[in-house]
Protein backbone atom coordinates (compact mmCIF):
# COMPACT_ATOMS: atom_id res chain seq x y z
CA UNK A 1 0.00 0.00 0.00
CA UNK A 2 2.98 2.33 0.48
CA UNK A 3 3.46 2.71 -3.29
CA UNK A 4 -0.17 3.69 -3.87
CA UNK A 5 -1.11 7.24 -4.83
CA UNK A 6 -2.66 9.35 -2.04
CA UNK A 7 -6.15 9.03 -3.56
CA UNK A 8 -5.71 5.24 -3.79
CA UNK A 9 -4.55 5.14 -0.16
CA UNK A 10 -7.66 7.08 0.88
CA UNK A 11 -9.86 4.69 -1.11
CA UNK A 12 -8.18 1.68 0.54
CA UNK A 13 -8.73 3.19 4.00
CA UNK A 14 -12.39 3.87 3.15
CA UNK A 15 -12.87 0.29 1.93
CA UNK A 16 -11.14 -1.14 5.03
CA UNK A 17 -13.55 0.86 7.21
CA UNK A 18 -16.50 -0.44 5.18
CA UNK A 19 -15.26 -4.02 5.54
CA UNK A 20 -14.90 -3.57 9.31
CA UNK A 21 -18.49 -2.33 9.42
CA UNK A 22 -19.78 -5.70 8.18
CA UNK A 23 -18.32 -7.52 11.18
CA UNK A 24 -20.63 -7.43 14.19
CA UNK A 25 -18.20 -8.86 16.72
CA UNK A 26 -15.71 -6.62 18.44
CA UNK A 27 -13.51 -9.24 20.11
CA UNK A 28 -11.83 -10.18 16.83
CA UNK A 29 -9.19 -8.11 15.10
CA UNK A 30 -9.18 -7.91 11.32
CA UNK A 31 -5.79 -8.18 9.63
CA UNK A 32 -5.39 -7.16 5.99
CA UNK A 33 -2.37 -8.55 4.12
CA UNK A 34 -1.73 -7.22 0.62
CA UNK A 35 0.88 -8.71 -1.72
CA UNK A 36 1.41 -7.31 -5.20
CA UNK A 37 3.60 -8.87 -7.88
CA UNK A 38 3.79 -7.54 -11.40
CA UNK A 39 0.18 -6.76 -12.33
CA UNK A 40 -1.63 -8.90 -9.74
CA UNK A 41 -2.46 -7.92 -6.17
CA UNK A 42 -3.76 -10.47 -3.69
CA UNK A 43 -5.49 -9.33 -0.52
CA UNK A 44 -5.94 -11.78 2.35
CA UNK A 45 -8.25 -10.89 5.21
CA UNK A 46 -7.67 -12.70 8.48
CA UNK A 47 -9.68 -12.65 11.69
CA UNK A 48 -7.70 -12.83 14.91
CA UNK A 49 -9.23 -13.83 18.22
CA UNK A 50 -7.34 -12.50 21.27
CA UNK A 51 -8.85 -15.24 23.45
CA UNK A 52 -6.82 -18.00 21.82
CA UNK A 53 -4.33 -15.83 19.89
CA UNK A 54 -4.97 -17.59 16.60
CA UNK A 55 -5.82 -16.03 13.28
CA UNK A 56 -7.74 -17.60 10.48
CA UNK A 57 -8.24 -16.76 6.83
CA UNK A 58 -11.57 -15.12 6.18
CA UNK A 59 -11.19 -14.63 2.43
CA UNK A 60 -8.71 -13.85 -0.35
CA UNK A 61 -9.39 -11.52 -3.25
CA UNK A 62 -7.36 -10.50 -6.30
CA UNK A 63 -7.17 -7.54 -8.59
CA UNK A 64 -4.93 -5.77 -11.05
CA UNK A 65 -4.32 -3.09 -8.40
CA UNK A 66 -4.50 -2.82 -4.64
CA UNK A 67 -7.73 -0.82 -4.86
CA UNK A 68 -9.33 -3.42 -7.10
CA UNK A 69 -8.34 -6.23 -4.70
CA UNK A 70 -9.90 -4.27 -1.81
CA UNK A 71 -13.06 -3.62 -3.86
CA UNK A 72 -13.31 -7.35 -4.64
CA UNK A 73 -13.03 -8.10 -0.91
CA UNK A 74 -15.82 -5.66 -0.09
CA UNK A 75 -17.94 -7.12 -2.89
CA UNK A 76 -17.46 -10.63 -1.47
CA UNK A 77 -18.42 -9.55 2.04
CA UNK A 78 -21.40 -7.51 0.90
CA UNK A 79 -22.84 -9.76 -1.81
CA UNK A 80 -21.36 -13.27 -1.88
CA UNK A 81 -20.39 -14.42 1.62
CA UNK A 82 -23.99 -15.16 2.53
CA UNK A 83 -24.31 -17.53 -0.42
CA UNK A 84 -21.72 -19.85 1.15
CA UNK A 85 -22.36 -22.50 3.74
CA UNK A 86 -21.45 -22.01 7.39
CA UNK A 87 -19.14 -24.47 9.16
CA UNK A 88 -18.15 -24.91 12.79
CA UNK A 89 -14.71 -26.32 13.54
CA UNK A 90 -13.75 -27.52 17.00
CA UNK A 91 -10.02 -27.65 17.57
CA UNK A 92 -7.19 -27.56 20.10
CA UNK A 93 -3.67 -26.20 19.74
CA UNK A 94 -0.77 -28.51 20.57
CA UNK A 95 0.20 -28.36 24.23
CA UNK A 96 -3.10 -26.82 25.31
CA UNK A 97 -6.06 -28.43 27.06
CA UNK A 98 -8.86 -26.05 26.06
CA UNK A 99 -11.10 -26.97 23.14
CA UNK A 100 -11.92 -23.98 20.89
CA UNK A 101 -14.71 -23.36 18.41
CA UNK A 102 -14.32 -21.29 15.24
CA UNK A 103 -16.72 -20.51 12.40
CA UNK A 104 -16.07 -20.34 8.66
CA UNK A 105 -18.03 -19.46 5.53
CA UNK A 106 -17.09 -21.68 2.61
CA UNK A 107 -18.49 -23.41 -0.46
CA UNK A 108 -17.62 -26.85 0.93
CA UNK A 109 -15.90 -28.54 3.87
CA UNK A 110 -12.47 -28.73 2.19
CA UNK A 111 -12.55 -24.98 1.55
CA UNK A 112 -13.43 -24.38 5.24
CA UNK A 113 -10.47 -26.52 6.31
CA UNK A 114 -8.19 -24.70 3.86
CA UNK A 115 -9.18 -21.40 5.51
CA UNK A 116 -8.62 -22.94 8.94
CA UNK A 117 -5.12 -24.23 8.14
CA UNK A 118 -3.96 -21.25 6.02
CA UNK A 119 -0.46 -20.22 7.10
CA UNK A 120 0.04 -22.78 9.84
CA UNK A 121 1.75 -26.09 10.36
CA UNK A 122 -0.78 -28.94 10.17
CA UNK A 123 0.89 -30.57 13.18
CA UNK A 124 0.30 -27.67 15.58
CA UNK A 125 -3.49 -27.99 15.80
CA UNK A 126 -5.80 -30.96 16.19
CA UNK A 127 -9.25 -30.71 14.60
CA UNK A 128 -11.88 -32.63 16.55
CA UNK A 129 -14.93 -31.92 14.44
CA UNK A 130 -16.17 -30.05 11.40
CA UNK A 131 -19.91 -29.45 11.26
CA UNK A 132 -22.05 -28.01 8.51
CA UNK A 133 -24.37 -25.59 10.30
CA UNK A 134 -28.07 -25.71 9.50
CA UNK A 135 -29.53 -22.92 7.42
CA UNK A 136 -31.16 -20.23 9.51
Amino acid sequence: MNDAEPTEQLEIIRIEESVRGYFDYVDHALVFELHCEEKVCELALFTENPRHNQRFLFHKSRGTSAVQAYREMLDYIRDHRHAEQSFTIQWRASGETELHTSYFSAHHVVHALDKFFEGRDLHTITVYSVTLNPLS
